[in-house]
């Protein structure tokens, strides 16, 4: 019976997704009269990709992570569509490597508490951004809610329609063998994955704990690793250690650095992965920086350019 009501949910689903092409409805006052459903179908052509892997050892490109983790961490996805349009242009012209853009997790936030229809992010937004790769973050496993996967693999789909093909996420006990199967999965529906190699503080969280796992996600060949203090924990003495020893373990594959900054010492971690050869990280622009949120593009590009670096971001477009 359980697997019955689960195929009927699956069908269910997938009919309301044909009918709706991609779902918009309502409006972003909460006006409820009908809207055509136009739909993107694909990346607009003349939105550039802006993370090929051919720069200098000193130049250094930004992920901007504000309206998706700056958003979640201090404002708890309080940011509606109708305030974050407005800035889209600027941010796009700022020259970002990519931009942390959906998550999944908007769509309870939006249709209870904002009364709006959580598919206008993705509709209207995708369609100002001209030049910078968008981000999904996520992929096709259930968080604290079960959710169906043929609804799990819905959403990928739609949001690889309106253009985002590539995401970042992780296996919270850093299990590569269950990662890379789930990062195949999410090639075929066309995302290119970002793989999370997660900090931890406990007697098991040694170097040759990270080392080993460092190894088991290079063998996977994944699109990018990321080192991600999620918690804000990281000391720089320990970033320096670890990204030192994550790099020796991973070979050629480009290595990310997103950290919180709980405990205040995110801008220094980031500085100090940065000398041991990160070349991409993670900001956010004020106000959805620092505190839970990441360390503000602002304070990042003065200390590194201070330090000689050449961080590839347009600070006169924020």
């Amino acid at each position: 019976m359980v697997a019955s009501r689960k195929g009927q949910r699956c069908q269910r689903a997938n009919a309301v997704a044909g009918r709706r092409r991609g779902g918009p409805g309502t409006s972003l006052t909460g006006n409820r009269a009908a809207r055509s459903f136009s739909f993107i179908s694909a990346r607009p052509a003349d939105r550039k990709n802006t993370t090929k892997e051919n720069h200098s050892m000193d130049e250094i490109r930004i992920v901007d992570t504000t309206l998706r983790d700056g958003d979640i961490s201090l404002w708890a996805y309080g940011m509606t569509t109708g305030m974050m349009l407005p800035a889209l242009r600027d941010m796009d012209e700022a020259g970002f490597d990519s931009m942390e853009f959906f998550l999944s997790l908007r769509f309870k936030k939006f249709v209870r508490e904002h009364k709006e229809d959580p598919w206008d992010w993705l509709r209207l937004g995708t369609k100002e951004i001209k030049n910078t790769r968008l981000r999904y973050h996520g992929g096709l496993h259930s968080g604290f809610e079960f959710i169906p996967e043929c609804i799990r693999r819905l959403v990928i789909q739609t949001v690889a329609r309106y253009g985002i093909d590539l995401t970042r996420t992780s296996n919270p006990w850093n299990n590569f063998e269950l990662l890379g199967k789930e990062a195949v999965e999410l090639k075929k529906l066309g995302m290119d994955t970002v793989m999370n190699l997660i900090y931890s503080i406990s007697p098991r969280h040694t170097d040759e704990y990270y080392a080993q796992k460092a190894r088991d996600a290079a063998a996977l060949k994944p699109y990018r690793l990321c080192f991600k203090d999620v918690g804000g924990m990281l000391t720089p003495d320990r970033t320096r250690d670890l990204v030192r020893l994550i790099k020796r373990n991973i070979g050629d594959i480009p290595l990310e650095f997103h950290a919180h900054c709980n405990n205040g010492l995110a801008p220094f971690n980031l500085l100090e992965a940065v000398k041991e050869g990160v070349r991409i990280v993670h900001t956010a622009i004020p106000p959805l920086a620092n505190g839970s949120s990441q360390p503000s593009v602002f304070n990042v590009v003065g200390n590194l350019r201070a330090l000689g670096y050449k961080p590839l971001v347009n600070l006169d477009a924020l």
